[in-house]
C-alpha cells in the first residue's frame, strides 16, 4: 500500500512540474565578452582623429568588403606617435615585414549570404552604426547589433528596401 500511494504522490509532482510548464531562464541583456585581438584598438580614441570609417577600413571594387587597414597605413601616424608602447612596437613589426595584422573579425555573414557594403552605403544610404553599433564610441568592440536573417529584414522592412528572398541569397554580378 505504501508503494502505491508513493508511486501515486510522485505521479502527481512530476504531472504538475512537466517540462512544458516551467519557465524559461530570463535573457541576458549583457554584451558578448570581447574578442582578444592581436594589437588593443580603441575606435573612441582614434575616431577623435579621423572623421570617416572609410578613411582607415577602405572598400575596393566591387565594394563587398571593407578593409582592415595595412599596419603601413597606422604607422604614418604610429612612426611618431606612442613608437615606445608594445602594442605600437608589435604593430611596427607587422609593417616592416609588410604582414597584415591578423585582427579578430567580429561581424561575420555566412558564405550563402551575399552582402554590398557598397549598395549599403552608397545606395541605401545606411551608416555604419547602423549594422556596426556605435564604434567611435567604444574602446573594445563587441557584436551589439543583430545581423541575423530577422534583423536584417527588420532593417530591410524599416527602410522600404527589398525583401525578396533572392536579394540576398543569390550570387550577385
Amino acid at each position: 500500500m505504501r508503494i502505491k500511494l508513493s508511486l501515486i504522490a510522485a505521479l502527481i509532482l512530476f504531472s504538475c512540474v512537466s517540462p512544458g510548464s516551467q519557465e524559461a531562464p530570463p535573457k541576458s541583456n549583457a554584451q558578448p565578452a570581447p574578442k582578444p585581438q592581436p594589437i588593443p584598438f580603441s575606435h573612441q580614441q582614434h575616431s577623435k582623429f579621423v572623421a570617416e570609417c572609410g578613411f582607415c577600413h577602405e572598400m575596393p571594387a566591387p565594394g563587398e568588403d571593407m578593409t582592415y587597414p595595412e599596419a603601413e597605413k597606422c604607422m604614418t601616424c604610429h612612426s611618431t606617435i606612442a613608437t615606445e608602447s608594445p602594442a605600437i612596437m608589435k604593430l611596427a613589426e607587422y609593417a616592416k615585414n609588410h604582414q597584415p595584422v591578423p585582427w579578430v573579425q567580429i561581424y561575420a555573414l555566412p558564405d550563402f549570404v551575399y552582402f554590398s557594403h557598397q549598395t549599403h552605403i552608397k545606395k541605401g544610404k545606411v551608416a555604419c552604426e547602423e549594422c556596426h553599433g556605435p564604434v567611435a564610441e567604444r574602446e573594445v568592440i563587441t557584436r551589439e547589433k543583430d545581423i541575423s536573417m530577422k534583423g536584417c529584414v527588420g532593417c530591410h522592412t524599416r527602410m522600404h528596401a527589398h525583401v525578396t528572398c533572392n536579394t540576398c541569397h543569390n550570387p550577385q554580378p
